[in-house]
């Protein structure tokens, strides 16, 4: 089967360079809004077997965006195992403001040695990537792996990227590294994830072994 991967749309903390994890939320901004309608219409033609989303409303609003377009209007499931990167009381702050700030710069480049406790609590990446992993383990089993219809994933820029890397079997140590796969250096943006409203696509016959074949997709964005 197919996992389809769609992060949410822009915010206004996206261009504030906030902080927006699990604990923060932030309205999508027009850009957002159209890249959302314009994943939308990219995918009104495919037939989903199910369509989950995190519960932040950040990804619900571009999950609706996406199936008010789609032909076959499916249902959008919320699963909370979706949601964001939790960063606990850095959430909602601006990078530059953090503190320690020194060790803000230790959550974007040295992801196993990111200990929450140091910053503003929330979790770990190797906590995060259990979560966001088993999340879609079970997603995938609930849909069954011999389904021909892709699942639709609407979530976050960290759960589509480490998500992904951790299922193509990159360690935690090398979540933020450049992503090469096949000897190809991976398109990434910010600190290393996927463009918002971006549409990303693994595939797989045991939901064991995963295989990608879209990364990052954003040519139907204007």
């Amino acid at each position: 089967m197919q996992i389809y991967f769609i992060r949410h749309g822009r915010t206004q903390y996206n261009l504030e360079h906030r902080f927006q994890g699990g604990r923060a939320d932030s309205p999508l901004v027009a850009s957002g809004i159209d890249g959302a309608k314009a994943a939308g219409d990219y995918l009104r033609t495919t037939q989903f077997s199910a369509v989950y989303s995190s519960p932040q409303q950040r990804a619900l609003d571009t999950a609706k965006y996406i199936v008010a377009a789609n032909q076959w209007q499916p249902p959008i499931q919320i699963d909370d195992g979706l949601r964001e990167f939790d960063f606990g009381d850095w959430d909602g702050k601006q990078e530059a403001e953090v503190q320690p700030q020194s060790y803000a710069q230790v959550i974007f480049t040295k992801p196993a040695e990111y200990r929450p406790e140091l910053a503003g609590g929330g979790e770990s990446y190797a906590d995060f990537v259990t979560r966001t992993t088993s999340t879609l383990h079970r997603l995938i089993d609930q849909v069954g792996v011999a389904s021909t219809q892709p699942l639709l994933i609407v979530s976050h820029g960290l759960v589509t990227t480490m998500t992904v890397k951790a299922l193509m079997g990159v360690p935690v140590a090398e979540l933020r590294a450049p992503f090469v796969v096949d000897g190809q250096v991976m398109k990434t943006v910010g600190h290393g994830i996927v463009d918002n409203d971006s549409l990303t696509v693994l595939s797989t016959t045991d939901n064991q072994h995963f295989e990608l074949t879209t990364w990052n997709e954003t040519g139907y964005l204007k």
